[in-house]
Parts: C-alpha cells; structure tokens; sequence
C-alpha cells in the first residue's frame, strides 16, 4: 500500500481529516525550504505538497508564481529536488508529493523521472497541466514505481466526466474549490459542496479540497465536507514574509481543526 493510502486510512480510523501543506522547492533559498519542509510534519502536516518550480506556472496566482521565480533565479532544478526529497525521506515519515507541470517533467524523461521519485521516497505526483487524456503514459510509468498520479476535479466538471476521472484515478481526488488560479479567497462558491456530494456517491476514493483556502474558519468548514484540505499561497506567503514562527502557528492552528472537527 502506497504511503499516501496508508496515511488516509490511519486518518479515518481515527476520525480524523487531512491537512496537506503545499511549499515550493527552493523558496526563500534551499537550506530553508528544506528546514520548513522538515517542520511540517511536527507541526501537524499529514501530507506535504513540494512545488516544483515553473516558468510558466499557469495554475498559480501571484504568491506561488513569485515562489516559484525567486527559486529558479537561484537556479533550482529538477535534480536538486530530488535530493532535497532524499533528505526528507530520512526526515519525514508522512507522504510527500511533487506538483509539477508537465514540462519539467517531459523534459528530464518520464521514466527518469519515474525512478527519481520512487529513489527519493516521493508517493504522488500533481500535475496541474496535464489533461486525462494525455496522462496515461505518466500514470502508466508512475503505476510500475507505485506512485500514485493525482487527477483534479472541479465544481464545474459534468458528471460524465467526474466518472471517466474516477475510473483513472488512485491515493486521493484533489478537488478545486473555486474557477481560477491558486490564491488566498474570501470565499468558495455553493456549487463546491454539491460537488463533494457528487464525487463521494461516485468514489470511496478521499477527496481533499485545494485553491483558495487561507483562514481557520474555511479551514474547518471544508473539513467536515472533504476528507482533507489542501493549503498553499497561504504559506508560501508567510514564507516570502520571513514569518516562520508564524507559518508554524498557521500549520498547527489548521492541523488542530482537521483532527479535531473532522
């Protein structure tokens, strides 16, 4: 059973929902990223999302796309995320993912790629770009490495296609909660939770809620529709703030509500 599984499973049993904390690579510097990173699990992440950086990151507002640019004029690659994700795999005995678009990826070799994961301990693979008709090559290759690829489903997506998703999908469903890029949101719209009704009569699959999540009341409202919550400009800024000490408050305030008003 791949980590990711096994980390959902321990949740439900305990009642409990998931808080998966997204981070960029690199960002402010790597010695950085890799202390915060290291953090999270002791500050209550059960899963880690590690955001490869991109020059054309289509799917991030402004704090992500920053995150990401800062990284690269440092020269971050590909290769040295996969050794910042061997150091966590001496750390950290929850799952970490990489979101990547696909380009990076195509462009270090899908089976390279593949094997990199599987070497350096990471159980999924995000890969916002990448349309379900175009991932059976990736998801394939991942499958022999016991990775799992993350497909995405929104409020806005028909049923029929929810259920060619479904068909395809393994480890968790990342729901977006609202039209639009990743950023810190008042607000998600209605059609959200019929969403999440919809895809749970479709799936025993966990549904885990991302984009736009930012604040502890959002925080406990999804977590009582989905089966884990996804936070990321939220941090990524109090990282590009300097506010450490405040990013473990955030991450512990949020794992709180989810163990607790899951």
């Amino acid at each position: 059973m791949n980590l990711i599984e096994k980390k959902f499973a321990e949740l439900k049993s305990k009642g409990h929902k998931a808080l998966i904390s997204y981070l960029t690579a690199g960002f402010p510097d790597v010695a950085t990223s890799f202390q915060v990173m290291r953090a999270t699990q002791q500050w209550g992440s059960d899963l880690l999302e590690i955001g490869v950086p991109f020059s054309d990151p289509i799917a991030d507002g402004p704090v992500i796309q920053h995150a990401s640019y800062q990284s690269l004029k440092q020269g971050i690659t590909l290769t040295e995320i996969f050794l910042l994700c061997q150091k966590l795999n001496k750390e950290l005995t929850i799952p970490y993912l990489l979101m990547s678009y696909y380009n990076p990826i195509y462009q270090y070799g899908l089976r390279n790629f593949a094997r990199d994961c599987r070497n350096s301990g990471v159980s999924g693979v995000i890969v916002p770009d990448l349309s379900l008709e175009e991932s059976e090559d990736l998801q394939s290759i991942l499958r022999q490495e016991k990775i799992h690829l993350i497909y995405f489903i929104t409020p806005f997506t028909p049923i029929s296609r929810m259920k060619q998703i479904i068909r395809k999908a393994t480890g968790f469903l990342y729901i977006i909660s609202v039209a639009g890029v990743t950023g810190e949101r008042k607000g998600f719209d209605p059609k959200l939770v019929r969403c999440l009704e919809t895809v749970g009569r479709l799936t025993t699959l966990p549904q885990a809620v991302g984009f736009g999540v930012s604040k502890a009341e959002q925080v406990r409202a999804l977590s009582r529709k989905a089966d884990g919550v996804i936070v990321g400009s939220y941090f990524v800024r109090k990282m590009a703030d300097g506010k450490i000490s405040e990013l473990e408050r955030a991450m512990r305030e949020f794992s709180q509500i989810v163990h607790v008003y899951g």
